[in-house]
């Protein structure tokens, strides 16, 4: 036998991640008890010195204990049970426990006996996942289970990924991008104005600076707070870094070494987050395609905001 205990850590393990583990366990299950069905049919024809078992008196259990945000616990133990659970109330799981376990002997007629059991233990929560092993070096039954979970951790995308690390920059140029279409508008249509007409006239900066300055006030006010609660619930958590005396208040930063050995599994408050990190990549690749037509427009209508200027 041989343990082995695995820690996640920064990684997205999706909800789909989940299901193909639990699907492919199940199937293990049912293949196993298929043969050990065709065992037994074919071992009772012999006497037992001549009978030969790789699954004798198998049993296998899948069990999975739910516990529930409004402080109630399932405990089912059959996966046909737990998969209407899985697919419709993971948004309500604070964490789940998955116990996964075959038990059987391995016979060779008189000559050689052998009892095996195995398990898998997942144990899921919201911000990690541990998973303990307990499987035997000379039978090969839950390998495959344990390689897609392997697999699944390993190619899972980080947590700490861009999204996170340019969380500023993203949000800056969205709602930059945003509050930059009103700002033209607005300072489009003060032309009309003869005192904004003739200042604009003055000098070929005051339009552009006016306009990127009301731009970025726009974004921030009316854009910004989209963006942060997109954000809200996969930026880093923050920790005490010290007091500023000058404006008498705490300092708060991301801890990101706690970030990074954390993982983000998706059940429960993160059943969204998937969806939230890809309606911010949609953002940033849409309105960041704004930004240089939105400068060259300033550029045009600078030039073209002084020469009325000085016409009218």
């Amino acid at each position: 036998m041989y343990n082995d205990t695995i820690k996640v850590a920064n990684k997205i393990i999706s909800d789909s991640d989940l299901m193909d583990i639990f699907q492919k366990m199940n199937e293990e299950m049912l293949e196993s008890k298929k043969i050990s069905n065709q065992e037994i049919l074919q071992n009772e024809k012999f006497e037992r010195e001549y009978q030969n078992w790789t699954m004798k008196n198998f049993e296998a259990s899948f069990k999975c204990t739910f516990n529930f945000y409004d402080d109630t616990t399932i405990t089912v133990d059959n996966y046909n049970t737990f998969m209407p659970i899985f697919n419709t109330r993971l948004q309500e799981v604070k964490d789940m426990w998955v116990r996964y376990d075959f038990s059987y002997w391995i016979e060779h007629g008189r000559d050689f006996s052998k009892s095996v059991r195995q398990y898998i233990n997942m144990n899921i929560y919201e911000n990690k996942m541990d998973i303990e092993v307990n499987l035997s070096s000379e039978d090969d039954k839950m390998d495959d289970v344990f390689r897609l979970i392997k697999e699944k951790i390993t190619n899972a995308p980080e947590k700490y990924d861009r999204l996170i690390k340019k969380k500023n920059a993203i949000t800056n140029k969205v709602t930059f991008a945003l509050g930059m279409i009103p700002s033209i508008i607005i300072c489009t249509l003060l032309v009309f104005v003869p005192a904004v007409r003739y200042a604009y006239s003055m000098t070929f900066v005051l339009f552009p600076i006016a306009t990127l300055i009301l731009g970025f006030m726009i974004g921030t006010t009316f854009f910004e707070r989209k963006i942060d609660n997109l954000y809200a619930n996969i930026t880093p958590p923050k920790k005490y870094a010290g007091y500023d005396s000058k404006n008498m208040k705490s300092i708060y930063k991301d801890d990101i070494d706690e970030y990074l050995n954390t993982s983000e599994i998706i059940i429960g408050k993160n059943i969204n987050n998937l969806e939230n990190r890809n309606k911010i990549t949609e953002l940033e690749k849409k309105y960041g395609k704004f930004i240089p037509k939105e400068l060259l427009i300033i550029l045009v209508l600078s030039i073209i905001v002084v020469i009325l200027g000085k016409l009218i």
